[in-house]
This record gives structure tokens, C-alpha cells and sequence, in this order.
């Protein structure tokens, strides 16, 4: 039997030439073949340090982190001070969101090497994450301060500012990053964003329009250009970049959906009814089965072709603005629960001693349930919202016994209960034809229950109901006053009042108490040819 031997030079020699291919490999990003040879490389010396790393490198690129780690943290077993391995752990602790392990790592790299430029930009990134802005920005200045040429500093230097409001600086180092790479869509943006929050929205278009040149299908650039123009009133191009925005986008969100629906409503109100329902029209083509679009469309093209608002339209419209809901309705000095509270306190004032059961129709986040809690018995105020998001809104008011997440006339069909009261704040701009509704409402009422609840009033033309642009039903007061009728419920009191503002405007509507007649105490009057 005949054996080769080689020697120590062609051996290392073989060593080098298979690096050279792992690390070829790996900079394909064909990291599976890179992790095979890796592996063999380190069977022959299990606690080299750059293989172990290696290893760990490919396991990464493969989407294995905890592989990754594991590489990583036998490298720093054989290895304490493995500046490298302390990084990589470091980076791969803040890709998970595992801030407090990526900051201790990062500052275990310091203490090695107060120079590490990596080491400090996880430190900032940790710091900027957890929104500690001015902490990063510290982290940020010291790579600055270690590299001025660093663009990677200076972009983040920019983005830092920005979001602290300072926007002349972030403007400054924004401008810097350009300096070294001119082409950077991060620093056009960055800039742009800077300018357009100075107020400066012609020069933001500029810096959006060398990103736009360069992608026209980046969704991000696009709801920025739309911003910007509509920002100066050129509504023209605002609808333009935000219909491209949408149809760019592939998940088509429905806080995508309900802002661009809006933006027709504000371009129909103050500049062109004919260029919102150019748009409304082409969007609605291109999403027919969309019940966001089908709404708040057909509510610019024409507002008789809906008579009522779609399930589904009124709990995506709330679930994304139930976070923010109540100050939104703060900013538009929202009165419906004050005059709710006011009526019901009229028609009780010689029974606010006495407690009652109550539903709140439409309960949203609980605004009108605080008003009137005082007026229910210990258990007996109950709020059903069509919102899942509303309803969690509510509960952490904690003034209902009994929260529910259904539509209301679902739920008045088939609750258990018969209510002493009803109210419904603002319920009924998402309703047109009102009878069904109100149906319901009378038959779950006791004899004598109080229905009391706000309309907006229709002052636009001679229909019952009708759906505006903004996609809410306004109801002319003789037609509410035709539907109590027509369900039993007699009409106490109409007053006429400013619901809330919209757009610098007074929205005008009624406050309405109907009470469900007792028929038991009703005269009975004899048939004909009795005495």
C-alpha cells in the first residue's frame, strides 16, 4: 500500500485555496456551499476564531440566528476578547429587538476598542430605536467625530434631528450626505422631509423629484410628493402621486384606502368636484370589491346611490382611527355626549334619584357612556360598537358593565334585555334609510324607555337622506320626525345645534328625545255602537 504525503507548505496551500473559495462563496451570497466548506475548514481547527465567526457569518445569511449565535458565542469562548464575534452579537441582538443584549455587547466591544465605528452605530441605533433621541444622537456625533467623511453618520446625524424637530440641522447634514453621495435617495428624502416641515414645499418637491426620477415606484416617495403638492393647493398632482401611491402599493391597507378616500372628500369640498370624481371614478374601477372604496367613492360620484353605510366600511374606518379617535373629535370641539347628557337630564329631572338600564348604541370609545354613567344602575350600562379597536377603546373608560363588539341592529335583534334608555351619539351619519334601525330601537325599549341621540341636519338638498362627499348621511328633521312616527316612538324634543366643527365649519344637526309610548296607560276608548 502506497501513501502520499504532502507537505506543510502544499497543506496550507490547500488551507488558503479552500478560504478563497468559501469567502468568493460567501460574497455571491451562496452561503450554504460557504458554510460547507467552513465547516470542514474548522473540523481541522474547531476553535479557530475566524472560523467559528465564519460559520456564524453563513448560518446568518441563511436566516439561522440562532444558529449564528451559537457560532458567535463559541468564538468568544475560546476567544474572550473577540472583538469581532462581540459585534456580530451585538448587530444580530438588535435585528431581533433585543436592545438590552445588542447595547451590552456593543459597550463590551468599547472597552476593547473605543475606536469601533460599528460598535458605536449599534449604540445609536439601540438608543434611536427606543426613541431616546438625544442619547443617539451623542452616539451618532462620536462616529462623526471618529470619521467627518462617514456619510453613514452624517445620514443618521440627519434623520436624528429630524425626528427631535430640529429640522435646520437635520436639512444641514442631510445636504452633507449629498456632498458625498449625490445619488443617496435616503438623503433626498431626508431633505425633502426637512424642507416640507419647514414649510418649504417647493424645494421638497425638488429633492422628492430626483428620488421619484430615479424610482418612480417607491411607495414612499410617491405619499410624500402627494403631501407636498397638496400642500400648495396643486391638486392636480396631489391626486395624481396619490393614486400612484396606492396603486403601488401591493397590500393596499385600509388606513391607505380611508386617507386617500379623504383627500378626495378635501379636493371635492375646496377645489374641483370634477377632478374628485375623475379619481373616485378610476379608483373604484380598479378596487370594485373594496367596501372602503365602494363607500367613500360613491359618496363623491353620487351620494343617492348608497342608502346605508357597509359593515365592513364602518369597522375598518374605526379600527384604524380608534387609537387617535378622541383627540381627532377634541380638535373638532365634538358636542353629541354633552347635549346627549343635557337632554337626558331634562326628561329625568324629576327622576335623577331613580337608576336605569341603559344601552349606548355606537359606544365608540366611550365618551357618552362617561356622561352617562351616573344615570344607569350598577350593572346596567351596556355599549355595543360594530369596532373591535373602539370597543378596547372603551373598556379602559371602565364605566360599562357589558362591552360588545357586533352591529347594533344585530344586537337589538337578539339581546335578552329590554333598556329604559337608548342614545346613539352621532350614530346615525352612518345610516341613510333610518327604519330599521329604529324599529329595533323601539322594540328594545320598555314602555315609556327614552330613546335620545344626535342627526346631522341635510341642508344640501331636498332628499330624506343623503350621502355627502365626506361619506357620512345627513337626515332632514322632517323625515326623523316622519320614521319615530312610523315605529311607535313619540318625538319629545328637537333641538337644532352645532354638532361639531369640520373644516373651519360648524356642522349643524339636531339633539332628539322619542319616547316608546305605555300602552297600558293609554285611555281606552269604546267601539263603535258601544256605550
Amino acid at each position: 500500500m502506497c501513501y502520499t504525503r504532502i507537505s506543510l507548505i502544499e497543506f496550507e496551500g490547500i488551507v488558503e485555496n479552500l478560504e478563497h473559495q468559501a469567502a468568493a462563496l460567501f460574497g455571491k451570497k451562496e452561503y450554504e456551499q460557504a458554510l460547507e466548506i467552513y465547516t470542514i475548514l474548522r473540523q481541522g481547527n474547531p476553535k479557530d476564531e475566524k472560523y467559528l465567526i465564519a460559520c456564524g457569518n453563513c448560518y446568518d445569511g441563511l436566516g439561522d440566528k440562532d444558529k449564528a449565535i451559537e457560532c458567535y458565542y463559541e468564538a468568544i469562548k475560546y476567544h474572550k476578547d473577540s472583538e469581532a464575534a462581540l459585534l456580530n452579537l451585538s448587530t444580530i441582538f438588535y435585528e431581533l429587538k433585543d436592545y438590552r443584549q445588542a447595547a451590552d455587547y456593543a459597550e463590551q466591544v468599547l472597552k476593547i476598542n473605543t475606536h469601533n465605528v460599528s460598535a458605536w452605530q449599534n449604540l445609536a441605533n439601540v438608543s434611536f430605536c427606543t426613541a431616546d433621541y438625544d442619547t443617539a444622537l451623542q452616539y451618532y456625533q462620536k462616529m462623526y467625530e471618529y470619521n467627518n467623511n462617514s456619510y453613514i453618520a452624517m445620514i443618521n446625524i440627519a434623520n436624528t434631528y429630524y425626528s427631535m424637530g430640529k429640522y435646520v440641522l437635520a436639512l444641514e447634514f442631510a445636504n452633507k450626505s449629498l456632498k458625498k453621495h449625490p445619488s443617496s435617495s435616503s438623503a433626498h428624502i431626508l431633505a425633502g422631509n426637512a424642507l416640507s416641515a419647514m414649510g418649504k414645499y417647493e424645494k421638497a418637491i425638488t429633492m422628492y423629484m430626483q428620488v421619484y426620477e430615479q424610482d418612480p415606484h417607491r411607495t414612499e416617495i410617491l405619499n410624500s410628493l402627494s403631501d407636498a403638492y397638496r400642500a400648495i393647493n396643486d391638486w392636480e398632482n396631489c391626486l395624481l402621486f396619490g393614486w400612484r401611491y396606492i396603486k403601488n402599493n401591493a397590500e393596499h391597507p385600509a388606513a391607505m384606502q380611508l386617507n386617500f378616500g379623504y383627500l378626495l372628500y378635501e379636493c371635492y369640498s375646496e377645489k374641483s368636484e370634477e377632478l374628485a370624481q375623475k379619481f373616485a371614478a378610476k379608483w373604484l374601477k380598479f378596487f370594485p370589491q373594496n367596501k372602503i372604496v365602494q363607500h367613500m367613492a360613491s359618496a363623491i360620484i353620487d351620494g343617492r346611490s348608497l342608502q346605508n353605510s357597509d359593515a365592513e366600511f364602518i369597522k375598518a374606518t374605526f379600527n384604524v382611527f380608534a387609537p387617535d379617535f378622541e383627540q381627532t373629535l377634541a380638535e373638532l370641539d365634538y358636542q353629541a355626549p354633552s347635549l346627549i347628557f343635557t337632554t337626558l337630564s331634562h326628561h329625568l329631572k324629576h327622576f335623577l334619584w331613580n337608576k336605569y338600564h341603559i344601552i349606548d348604541l355606537g359606544c365608540g370609545t366611550g365618551l357618552c357612556g362617561i356622561k352617562i354613567k351616573k344615570f344607569a344602575t350598577f350593572k346596567g350600562l351596556i355599549g355595543v360598537d360594530l369596532s373591535e379597536k373602539m370597543i378596547e377603546e372603551a373598556a379602559k373608560k371602565k364605566v360599562y358593565s357589558q362591552l360588545v363588539c357586533d352591529d347594533i341592529c344585530h344586537y337589538l335583534e337578539n339581546t335578552p334585555y329590554l333598556f329604559e334608555i337608548a342614545v346613539a351619539a352621532d350614530v346615525w351619519t352612518y345610516f341613510g334609510d333610518l327604519t330599521k334601525a329604529f324599529v329595533r330601537v323601539s322594540r328594545a325599549l320598555m314602555p315609556d324607555g327614552l330613546f335620545v341621540f344626535t342627526f346631522s341636519e341635510n341642508s344640501l338638498n331636498e332628499h330624506d337622506y343623503f350621502l355627502t362627499s365626506s361619506g357620512r348621511f345627513v337626515h332632514t328633521a322632517e323625515y326623523v320626525e316622519k320614521v319615530l312616527k312610523n315605529t311607535g316612538l313619540r318625538l319629545l324634543s328637537m333641538e337644532k345645534q352645532i354638532l361639531r366643527n369640520e373644516a373651519e365649519k360648524p356642522v349643524y344637526g339636531y339633539i332628539v328625545a322619542a319616547q316608546k309610548p305605555n300602552l297600558s296607560k293609554q285611555p281606552i276608548h269604546p267601539a263603535n255602537g258601544e256605550n
